[in-house]
């Protein structure tokens, strides 16, 4: 489906859509309410007399229709989330559905099973992947048996590597979108039991309501909602280390804090495991526990003079992710394949 307010940046472009965006709007803009027709949809795009088609896909880009003599690469930030690993916590804390349909959610997993085959099957499509994190090129092939190349998403690393001039100050800083499997209610928890140091939670969503409630009488922990991105490198770059305590694929937020020199403190799995290396721009905690993040910042506190001493190396070394090392990247993987294929 296309909506124009959403993409101003594809103004002037022509978009094709599905026969999905004959819908009415209403079910345009919840898109999760057109689950079940998502695999119709995409097998119905008529992709002949390509030569590349490339899919950005975590569920059912990777299954479009090819022509035998085009090279399909997918770029694939995750295999389905809600088919395979995590789809028990995607029923109780990430399904974006109108309350009025959360009695069906009990039919969700049967629909699931039945899914995962197509799902696998169709990943058979593409003839080369991509993946966007080391985490991710594991599930890639432990769910669909195929190998795939690493390529981490681009950063705006020229907007961001301007944090660096910011002098620090006395506050550790996360940002998201306020919804559960981020957990900010675990960052609350553990400033609250450290109530001297002083957080800054920066977004909106449907947790903040709650989280507020969380926060109650600790006046150093600051939900400041959204912050326009020009303002977005100084407070990353002032702040003494950025915080993830969720568990994503790849994970854009802590490379932005990163190309700042500012150091990331990050739950031990996922994406976070292939872009932070213990003791040089970050410190990892294993459980998402209050105990252990608390622990995790105690060590930090104990490295922190390193950490500022090696902030401009910190923040060369994401300079291989900008954007225009990126494109070039993915231009070339392309341009390889491409040319080595026998279609």
């Amino acid at each position: 489906v296309y909506l124009p307010e959403n993409f101003p940046f594809l103004e002037n472009r022509i978009v094709h859509t599905s026969w999905l965006n004959t819908l009415p709007k209403m079910f345009r803009k919840r898109h999760q309410l057109l689950f079940p027709l998502l695999p119709s949809a995409i097998e119905s795009l008529n992709l002949e007399g390509f030569d590349v088609v490339i899919s950005s896909s975590t569920f059912v880009a990777k299954a479009v229709l090819t022509s035998p003599e085009t090279l399909h690469i997918c770029y694939c930030h995750t295999p389905t989330r809600y088919f395979w690993d995590h789809w028990q916590s995607f029923l109780k804390e990430g399904l974006n559905i109108p309350r009025f349909l959360e009695p069906f959610k009990r039919f969700f997993p049967a629909i699931f099973t039945k899914m995962r085959s197509w799902d696998f099957l169709s990943a058979q499509r593409p003839d080369v992947y991509i993946a966007n994190s080391e985490y991710v090129q594991k599930r890639i092939v432990k769910y669909y048996r195929r190998e795939s190349t690493v390529l981490r998403p681009p950063v705006n690393f020229k907007r961001f590597s301007t944090g660096i001039l910011e002098e620090k100050e006395d506050f550790f800083v996360a940002l998201g979108r306020l919804i559960p499997y981020k957990k900010f209610d675990l960052l609350v928890k553990t400033f609250q039991m450290l109530p001297q140091k002083k957080l800054i939670i920066v977004g909106k969503g449907p947790e903040m309501a709650s989280l507020k409630i969380l926060s109650a009488n600790n006046p150093h922990i600051s939900f400041v909602g959204f912050v326009p991105d020009a303002e977005l490198p100084a407070l990353l770059g002032k702040a003494r280390a950025f915080l993830f305590p969720q568990l994503e694929d790849a994970g854009i937020a802590p490379a932005e804090a990163l190309s700042t020199g500012t150091p990331v403190i990050a739950f031990a799995q996922g994406g976070s495991e292939g872009l932070i290396q213990e003791g040089f721009n970050g410190i990892f905690f294993k459980k998402q526990t209050p105990e252990d993040l608390c622990n995790a910042i105690q060590k930090f506190e104990n490295m922190e003079n390193i950490f500022i001493k090696n902030r401009k190396k910190i923040q060369r070394d994401m300079e291989k992710y900008a954007t225009e090392n990126f494109e070039k990247s993915f231009f070339e993987f392309v341009k390889k394949h491409y040319e080595s294929s026998s279609f």
